[in-house]
This record gives structure tokens, sequence and C-alpha cells, in this order.
């Protein structure tokens, strides 16, 4: 009831009883517009689109997308190492992350999630909005923090096992009287080990995050914003084993202690990632609604790894059953980019309806080629499956009992440069995007992208040789891609239900790639792709639930393969486009608040899978189980004594998937699908709503409380790059907001 009325009540003699309620922490994001250009709400848009939310994040602890992948159907994580976040979004390894939807071009690592107002996750290609992105899975944009218009500061500690400890800060407001000059400081500090538990020995890790950010609203329509960011972490690229060739020649996994699971030396393996990057954005909203915005972005990366790493399987090659031999390489990256974007999106009437459209062009150029520098690999001698057991004294030993020693010296000078790549890339790109309502109930998308690149490489050493004059190639392409999208609103609240609207897409893409044909000569044609996608949307509970079903089929063609099925003739190493993968998947999504306070995130999702070489037949992709699933529910006590408490759980399951990746790989090794998981999590917090406490909010983590073995393949070949992953693992943490 009213004020009003529980005055009248009151005056006339009759109470009636007032409940006063808090206001639970939300999963369900506010801001609702996805990654696809047009000003659209989840529910409009014909794609499947994940958006998660810092309260997501917050929830499951999770520090950047690649942790966050419970939250998302058909999205899982192939493993960290070697310098790599590897996320494979339907089938397909995803590479390379945007921010403010600003392609950059390191493809090491994604954006600590801190420095992030919300992630969006477009599941299936966007190449028609956004052009070459290295993955025909999907589009990852992390949405950084802006300046605050209203004072707020964000303290907070957290402390777990493996020596974890964070440390963040978030403070923002106007920066002058007005109020027309806003801006944002962020910073936040990680150390921890690796998840492994050796005697004698320390993984020390770290990581740092600083963002600034500085908003003038030149007038109440145009902002210009500034934003910096600053990315390091140093760190062990610890990067697992090998399968176990049985006696029989087939694979298996390996049945040892997670904790121990370790062939590197503490004292040579060590990465150092540096990442830089600038953004100027001038927003303006003209006089009749549309709205401009200009991006010019500057970016930044060096990686410097020196890198110990065992080979098998074990028990093949013939070493002993428990034998792997131990390399060594290093290896360096870096490269910087300049980027130009500029967008015009915003109503137009046509034939008495109101319609929308959206124009990106988008240039981009690294301002120093993009330098790939490969050490020499090295043998160092014959590690063993328990090489840092419990008899571990502190000195790594090989099998034969000898020392594993550092390496003395510049690795530089010691092992030689076996490889330098130098690329220079130039890319423009413009897009079309148009949504037509010819009805109260249907909506219909058109899309078009134009791109032109030129990509110049350089290398002036290759196999240990130094080329005079350097070996250089140069490849071009012009392209275009088309997209068609459609959304028919079938039901309007009816129950519970407020909306439900269902959709289907026609989505093109390309990746650009260079082989060797039958005749020695390089050749630069793309892979191409299609997909079909047809899905269900529906908002429940007055827009706090949103539920999604999406069914897609795909086809990528022209990947290279071998020439050799097609008989003796070409060189060496010659191949031709004739493989493919071919997909069919169903993905289901379901975030919202339940119930007062009982907030879910569920997700699904099915999936069928394969990749064909006509020299080989067909196999999976690594680490693609055909059914997994999620659940993660929390629940906020509202009133009484409990009120501010807050416990939940997720429940994460999978089915088996392939360890052993594509057909060539499998007829050689043999095939290999094991790894089917249930992980369990827990989580609580507590923020009272009233007090000296008020302000204070305290949480806890238990990561895979039933300490669960789950181990992925990250390279797909059976003689490294086998993880574990999600370790158990538990944190306790304080926030102080104010």
């Amino acid at each position: 009831m009213s004020a009003q009325e529980a005055v009248q009540q009151a005056n006339q003699g009759t109470i009636e009883e007032i409940v006063v309620r808090g206001v639970a922490r939300k999963f369900r994001p506010e801001e609702q517009n996805t990654a696809t250009g047009l000003d659209m709400q989840l529910i409009d848009t014909p794609q499947a689109v994940t958006v998660i939310t810092p309260e997501m994040m917050n929830t499951i602890n999770a520090d950047s997308a690649y942790e966050a992948t419970d939250l998302v159907p058909g999205v899982q994580r192939s493993g960290f190492g070697f310098g790599f976040e590897q996320i494979v979004m339907r089938g397909i390894f995803n590479g390379r992350h945007r921010v403010n939807n600003i392609l950059f071009g390191n493809i090491l690592t994604s954006v600590e999630s801190y420095a992030a107002e919300r992630i969006e996750i477009v599941r299936g290609p966007a190449t028609v909005l956004y052009g070459v992105t290295g993955s025909f899975g999907g589009e990852i944009n992390s949405i950084l923090k802006r300046p605050l218009r209203t004072p707020r500061a964000e303290v907070g500690v957290e402390f777990g096992n493996y020596d974890t400890q964070n440390y963040s800060l978030d403070i923002g407001g106007p920066l002058n009287d007005a109020g027309t000059v806003s801006g944002r400081f962020v910073v936040k500090y990680d150390e921890f080990d690796l998840p492994l538990d050796i005697n004698q020995e320390d993984f020390p890790n770290e990581k740092f995050m600083v963002l600034g950010s500085v908003a003038w609203d030149i007038t109440p329509m145009t902002t210009l914003r500034a934003t910096l960011h600053h990315q390091e972490r140093t760190m062990d690229p610890w990067d697992g084993g090998a399968l176990i060739e049985q006696p029989d020649g087939s694979l298996a996994l390996p049945d040892v202690d997670p904790e121990q699971w370790y062939f590197s030396h503490p004292d040579q393996s060590r990465e150092t990632l540096d990442m830089h990057f600038g953004i100027l954005e001038l927003e303006h909203q003209f006089a009749n609604g549309w709205n401009s915005t200009t991006q010019v972005a500057w970016n930044k990366y060096d990686e410097d790894l020196s890198y110990f790493y065992p080979f098998g399987p074990f028990g093949a090659y013939s070493l002993g059953d428990d034998e792997i031999y131990i390399y060594t390489y290093d290896i360096e990256r870096d490269g910087e980019e300049l980027t130009l974007r500029q967008t015009l999106g915003g109503d137009f009437d046509l034939m008495g309806k109101n319609h929308e459209f959206f124009l990106a062009a988008e240039y981009s150029d690294n301002q120093n080629p993009d330098r790939f520098q490969l050490l020499n690999s090295a043998f160092q001698g014959f590690g063993t499956i328990g090489m840092y057991g419990d008899d571990y004294d502190g000195q790594p030993r090989f099998a034969d009992g000898s020392d594993f020693n550092p390496i003395q010296g510049s690795r530089k000078e010691v092992f030689g440069v076996r490889q330098e790549l130098l690329e220079e890339t130039e890319d423009l790109l413009l897009s079309a995007q148009v949504l037509l309502k010819p009805t109260d109930r249907l909506r219909l998308m058109f899309g078009v992208l134009y791109q032109k690149n030129n990509t110049v490489t350089t290398i002036p050493i290759n196999a240990n040789v130094v080329n005079d004059p350097p070996e250089v190639t140069n490849v071009g392409f012009e392209q275009e891609v088309y997209r068609f999208g459609a959304t028919y609103d079938i039901l309007d609240d009816w129950g519970f239900v407020n909306d439900a609207r269902v959709y289907y897409s026609y989505s093109e893409g390309f990746e650009p790639q260079t082989f060797t044909d039958a005749d020695g000569n390089n050749v630069s044609a793309p892979q191409e792709m299609e997909q079909h996608e047809i899905g269900l949307k529906t908002e429940m509970f007055g827009g706090a639930v949103g539920a999604s079903l999406a069914l897609y089929d795909y086809e990528i063609t022209n990947i290279e393969v071998s020439s050799s099925f097609l008989g003796s003739f070409g060189g060496f190493g010659s191949t031709v486009l004739e493989g493919a993968q071919e997909a069919t998947g169903l993905e289901a999504e379901i975030v919202g608040e339940i119930l007062p306070g009982w907030n879910v995130s569920a997700n699904y999702a099915w999936s069928d899978i394969n990749i064909t070489d006509p020299n080989s037949g067909s196999a999976p992709p690594r680490t693609v189980p055909e059914h997994a699933g999620a659940i993660i529910s929390t629940y906020e006590f509202l009133e009484g004594p409990m009120a501010g408490l807050r416990v939940g759980a997720t429940l994460k399951i999978s089915g088996d998937y392939s360890f052993i990746d594509g057909p060539t790989n499998v007829n050689r090794f043999g095939a290999l699908e094991a790894g089917a998981h249930e992980r369990f999590d827990l989580n609580a917090s507590y923020a009272p709503r009233d007090g000296r406490l008020q302000n204070f909010q305290i949480y806890a983590n238990w990561l895979n409380v039933f300490d669960e073995d789950i181990l992925v393949a990250k390279q797909g070949n059976p003689g490294f790059g086998i993880m574990f992953i999600d370790q158990q693992r538990i944190t306790v943490g304080l926030r102080y907001t104010m």
C-alpha cells in the first residue's frame, strides 16, 4: 500500500502490518545491451548471448573470463599454461578477446575481471560485426569500468591456501564542483603459488592490474573519456605432463597426485607478461537521438617465456613405464597496435514504422612489427612420473639419479635462435547492420561486413639458418560476409512469463590462412564458415529471470590438411584445403532471481562436433564433452537476524571428452575419451544491513569440495599438455564499501 493509505488506515484506528525487506544482490544484469552493435536487449537479439556481471564473478570468485566459463553453456576451459588461457567455444579455440569492442593483438591472456563492468560473450560467429577474430566459436568482450558520477570507494583483501593473497581498491567520483568531470582508479594485486604441494619448494606467482579513467561531460550530449590500463604477471608457466601408453598401445590418464604433477625446474621455468592499453572515446548523441562513438585505442604487449616441458607419452618411444623426456626452450613475443573505430547508430522511420541501424568503420595497424622469437629446443634428460613425489628432498633429479640443475648463463647464448618472425598487418573493416520492424511482433536484422587486410611476414631466421636476404611473404585479402536474423514475439504477459520470442539467424565467417600447395607455392585462401541457429528466449517474473534455448548447426570448410591422400605427388609438407569441421549443438540457459533472495544461473550444452580429414576420417576436438552443465545457486536472507547472509553452491557436471585432437592425431596415437567429472563448490558471504558494520562484506569460497581429479588436454597431443584443473582451493575475503 502507499504511505498515504497507511496513514488513512491508522487514522481510522486500523493499522495494517507493513513488512520491510532488503533488496537482494542479483545475478541478472540491469544493463542488457549486447555485443551485437544494435541497441537491443538480450531477448531481442537473434543470437545466443551471455552477459556476466560482477556479482556473478564475485559469487564464484572468478578473476577473468577464463575462470567464469562455468556460467556459459557450450564453453569449456582447456587448461592454463605455456602463457595461454585456453578457452574452447562451441568446439573452437578462442585465442583473442575484445576490450570495449576493440580487438587487441596479443593472444596471451584475458582481462582481469576486477577492471570490467561486465563481460559479454556472444556464442557463435559475430564476424559480420567484428571481422576476423581468430575464432568462429564466438566473441568475448570485456567492458571496462567507467568513471563514477557519485562518490564510491571499495577496498578488499583475500587470503587462501597455496599462499594466496589479493589486495584491491576501486575508488571514483566527481572531480570538480559542477560534476562534469569524473574519474575512477582501480588497482588489484594478486600473489599465489601453483596448486602444488612439493616438499621444500614454493612457486610464487604475481599479478598486478591498474586502471585509471577520466570522463568530461563537455555538454549534456557529449562525453570525452580516457582510459589507461596496465596488466602484468610473473609466474611459472606450469603446463602439465603427458598421457600413459599402456603395453597394448592404448592411452590412459595418469594415476598421480595432482599436487605433484610437475615436470619443470622451479628455478628455470618463468614467464613475464606486460600488457598496456589506452582508449580515448568520444560519445555524442545528436538531437535526433542518433549516437556516435569515436574510439582511438593503443595497445602493447611484451612476453618472455623460459620453459621446461615434458614430452612422452610415458611408456612410448622405448621409454620406461614411468619415464618421459624433458626439454627446454625460450620464446619472446611483443607487439604494438593502433586502432581507430567510428560507429553511428540510432532509429529511423520507414513506411510508418520505427527501425534501427548501426554503422562501423575500423582501421588497425601494428605500429611496429609483431615479433616472435623461438630459441632452440634442448633435451635435458629423462624425468619420471613421480619425480616430485613424497621422497623429494628439494633437489630435482632425472631418472638416472643425476641432478636437475639450472642452466647457467644467457639461454639465448647457450641455445641460439631457432626462428624469428616479424609480422606487419593493416586492417580496414566496414560494417552495416539494420534492424527492421515490419510489424509489432516481427524484427528482421540484416548485416554485411567488408574487410581488407594486408599482412607482410618477414623471417630473418628459420630452422637455425639466417636468411640473407630475409624471407618475405606478402598476403592480402578482400572479403564480404553477411548475416540475417529474425525474431518473433510469440507471447506477452502469460502468467509468470512476460515475454517469449523465437529467433533464427544465419551467420557467415572467415579466417585467413596461408599454406603450401602441391607445387611448393605459398597460397592464401581463407577458412569459411556458415552457421544456422534457431532459438527461444523468455523473460519471466517481471524481468527478474531470463531463459534461452539455442539449437545451432555449422560447417567450417577450407581447413588445410596434408595432400598425401591424393597420392604421392607434391612436395614434402604440401597441403590442400580439404579438411572440415561440422557441429550440431543445443544450449540452454536460465539466469535470474527465481524468488526474492534466491538467484540461479544454470546452463546445459549438448555438442556433436567432428573434425574431418580425408587422410584420417573424423574425430571430435579436444576437451568438448557431448553433455555438460552447471548450476550456480545462492540464497540471501532478506529479513530477520540473518538478513544479509548469503549461502550458495555450484554443481558442475561434465561427460567424457577427447584428449586427442583431430583425426590425424587419433590415427597416430589412438583415441582416448575420458575425464567425466562432477565438481561441487560452496560459497557464502555476509553483509550486515545496518549498524556500524553495514559497509563490510565478508565472504568465503570452497572450490572442489570433494577434491575431484579433473584433467583436460591443452594441446590435443598425448605427449604433453595434459593438465589438472580446478584443484581444491579455499579462500576468505573482506570488502569495505563506502
